[in-house]
């Protein structure tokens, strides 16, 4: 007999590969849970087991394709916020995350669910990539004592998702362009 978490694993791993793939070919808005169960070959059921919506789903599926690796934690704030940028530019590139962002974004606008979903999901599951590195840095006496850790991550997953939902390139200018605005303030 096969082993349950073996089977159910490759099952999961089969929807977020449909999820995937769904939304690279149509879009966000155009996937639906009956495409992805279909393009994943479970029942909607199996889906709904483990997200309870659409945006449940597709913010786990985000996570999944934009894992960013921690920075090295001896070089300055700068350059650590610079890999991380530079990390979340290359996936956005390379894999429709920032498509996903955009259609998770747009929910959010209309659906309470979805809301919640981006708030405690996305938001608050990814908050530590951005602060971890700041506070160790403040901490550390690397960056000023009084610097706002939250407000710099805020300013940067704010001017990330203007691009994302305006089109915007995403490059190292832009990453520099951000990173002399965070730390404008901060002596070199």
């Amino acid at each position: 007999m096969a082993d349950p978490s073996r089977r159910s694993s490759r099952k999961h791993a089969a929807i977020v590969a449909a999820a995937v793939s769904l939304v690279a070919t149509n879009g966000y808005r155009a996937v639906t849970i009956e495409a992805v169960a279909a393009a994943a070959g479970v029942g909607k059921q199996t889906i709904y087991r483990w997200w309870p919506s659409k945006p449940a789903l597709f913010i786990d599926v985000y996570d999944q394709l934009v894992a960013v690796q921690p920075p090295d934690p001896d070089v300055s704030a700068p350059r650590q916020v610079r890999a991380i940028l530079r990390q979340v530019f290359g996936l956005y590139a390379t894999t429709p995350a920032a498509a996903i962002l955009a259609g998770l974004i747009a929910d959010a606008q209309h659906d309470d669910a979805a809301r919640h979903a981006l708030v405690h999901g996305l938001i608050g599951g990814r908050g530590p990539v951005l602060l971890q590195p700041l506070a160790a840095a403040r901490d550390q006496g690397r960056l000023p004592a009084d610097f706002d850790v939250d407000w710099a991550a805020e300013m940067v997953v704010a001017l990330i998702w203007k691009r994302v939902l305006s089109g915007g390139v995403l490059d190292d200018a832009f990453a520099e362009r951000i990173i002399a605005s965070v730390f404008a303030k901060v002596a070199p």
